[in-house]
């Protein structure tokens, strides 16, 4: 298992700029990190270089630098709809369908194993009816998992958020997780877990991870106190890193341990990200150590 981290960690700055790939890769370069995430998220409101005419070009261009750094890319975050298809405005779902269509062969041209979804759900129409909501997920998805599979990339669903204020939701368990995922019988096709996320719903993690057993083939590391998505560093919350680290090993996970830690930053003036990173990129590898006990 390898620390891996997400290009969105210096991706806002004070200005509301976004902080170009190039300069990201680098920066996170500097501080330690040879594996990355490259999170496409912010096409859908016309940032990153996804949004150019020339955005394979663009891709081509930082797969070489990266070269040059000695990084790989093995995730990536492709766009997604804040809410169900149903509940868009045309456009934006156009907008939408061509920014995913593009995140998935940028992450082919990079060389990612694994795109990140996020499961959607009807709450109209089929939240509670766990058959429904992986019925209207896989024909969401298919067209999507099938243009990924053809570039050589895998889709990785991931867990997500249930509060205590709010309803039931899809996909917040790992065995609702697992049912999406078996239905393509696809070995492209898996999860990934946010620790976070699952903090909401998971006092104790580890039968979670069990759960999804081989399936799990991404992880979004994050912290929280189970109350607000705040995605924090390790130990800045009250997941509990010394019981999840050896479940991993137990369960053969084969993948990156992978920072999607960007709230840290955000808020923070340029000249003090590169020091805290370097702080979380210290917490990662003290994670790993874990796995050894």
């Amino acid at each position: 298992m390898r620390l891996s981290t997400t290009t969105g960690t210096f991706s806002l700055t004070l200005s509301g700029g976004y902080t170009p790939y190039k300069e990201s890769i680098r920066r996170l370069n500097a501080v330690g990190y040879r594996v990355l995430d490259i999170n496409f998220c912010r096409a859908l409101t016309g940032q990153t270089d996804l949004v150019n005419d020339n955005w394979e070009h663009l891709m081509h261009e930082l797969r070489d630098e990266a070269e040059k750094l000695g990084i790989g890319f093995t995730q990536s975050h492709p766009v997604f709809l804040p809410g169900h298809e149903n509940e868009q405005p045309t456009e934006r779902l156009e907008v939408y369908g061509e920014m995913m269509r593009r995140s998935i062969i940028a992450s082919s041209i990079l060389g990612v194993k694994w795109a990140v979804v996020h499961p959607q759900e009807d709450r109209a129409k089929t939240a509670l009816d766990v058959e429904a909501c992986i019925q209207d997920n896989v024909e969401h998805f298919s067209p999507i998992v099938e243009l990924a599979v053809k570039h050589n990339v895998g889709i990785a669903f991931e867990n997500m958020i249930e509060r205590e204020t709010s309803k039931r939701r899809f996909a917040s368990h790992a065995a609702e997780l697992a049912a999406l995922i078996d239905v393509w019988d696809e070995p492209r096709v898996g999860a990934c877990w946010d620790f976070g996320h699952a903090n909401f719903l998971y006092k104790d993690q580890r039968p979670a991870l069990r759960t999804l057993g081989k399936r799990l083939k991404a992880t979004h590391v994050n912290d929280n106190y189970g109350k607000s998505d705040e995605h924090m560093f390790p130990f800045h919350g009250s997941v509990d890193w010394r019981s999840i680290m050896p479940a991993l090993v137990e369960i053969g996970y084969e993948g990156d341990f992978t920072y999607e830690t960007h709230k840290e930053f955000n808020g923070l003036p340029e000249s003090l990200k590169d020091s805290l990173a370097k702080v979380g990129y210290e917490i990662g590898e003290y994670c790993l150590t874990l796995t050894q006990s």
